[in-house]
């Protein structure tokens, strides 16, 4: 039997891929808790002891706290191998799987974040996680550009996590335009599961709103 699930989650915020992830799971059972972040609730103790950096999404599995959205995403997507969304471990496709997954983080954001933010770093670009931003940006696109997924053929939760980068990131015109990102995102915001989260997630910031 699967641990119980509760999502901590937020609209608008990075917590939409794990919303979309679950849509892509099939909706099996969790508790969704939505936080007001404008009110302060992802800073309350009650959460801070969830996840002392109080940030969504987080998910807890029987009570125990999963953080990050790419942990998140892995953790799930074996969770439930019926959605067929995660290469077994013998997989030699598990390899490519989790690196996209893992580049998110490790690489697209900060580089993005820095460039965003002219942040001089005062080391050489071999010192940083990222390297540089054109090679990071150049990384990605090659990572998507012959799909019409990460894994080629077949749509995988690494899809997930790299959709939701590159549409936060081209929503705020963070990524440069290229035919590779336009395209990728049309399939990805295409697909049923998309779309039933975000109308969803609309959903709640209709009903939340003042």
């Amino acid at each position: 039997m699967p641990p119980k699930l509760i999502h901590y989650h937020a609209p608008n915020t990075r917590s939409f891929t794990i919303r979309w992830l679950f849509e892509e799971l099939g909706s099996p059972p969790h508790e969704l808790k939505i936080l007001d972040m404008k009110k302060g609730e992802h800073k309350t103790p009650a959460f801070l002891a969830v996840n002392p950096m109080g940030k969504v999404p987080t998910v807890t599995a029987d009570g125990t706290p999963v953080t990050e959205v790419g942990a998140i995403t892995i953790f799930l997507a074996d969770l439930f191998p019926e959605a067929n969304l995660a290469p077994e471990v013998s997989d030699p496709a598990r390899g490519t799987y989790l690196r996209w997954i893992v580049f998110n983080h490790a690489a697209i954001e900060p580089a993005v974040m820095d460039k965003a933010r002219n942040t001089p770093s005062g080391l050489p670009s071999s010192a940083l996680c990222y390297g540089s931003y054109d090679d990071t940006v150049s990384a990605l696109a090659s990572a998507v550009e012959h799909g019409p997924y990460i894994l080629g053929e077949r749509f995988s939760a690494a899809d997930v996590v790299i959709g939701s980068a590159v549409r936060y990131l081209t929503m705020f015109k963070l990524l440069p335009a290229k035919p590779e990102f336009s395209s990728y995102l049309e399939r990805m915001t295409s697909r049923a599961a998309f779309k039933s989260a975000l109308a969803k997630d609309e959903e709640l910031v209709r009903a939340r709103a003042p």
